[in-house]
């Protein structure tokens, strides 16, 4: 994948490098704005699953039911990771 420029302000640029240093550990520019981004998508899922469960009480309660019947079909039997089962 090639990469191109883009055109920001200089106090847009002088944040993203300091949020890449001191909050990302150092991480490049395009690491910075791909964390961002996901960060952004992830909390408009989040913002769409509240909106589901405040807007739509009986479907929220329908998919937590099913899920949790989903959860209790695959689960397996004992925790093969604990020694006291």
């Amino acid at each position: 994948m090639g990469s191109v420029m883009i055109r920001v302000d200089e106090s847009t640029r002088d944040a993203l490098t300091r949020v890449a240093t001191e909050d990302l550990g150092g991480a490049s520019a395009d690491e910075a704005i791909r964390r961002l981004l996901a960060e952004h998508w992830q909390m408009k899922a989040i913002a769409a699953v509240d909106a589901y469960r405040v807007n739509d009480p009986e479907g929220w309660a329908e998919y937590v039911a099913e899920a949790d019947r989903d959860d209790r079909a695959t689960a397996p039997a004992a925790d093969p990771w604990d020694e006291a089962a």
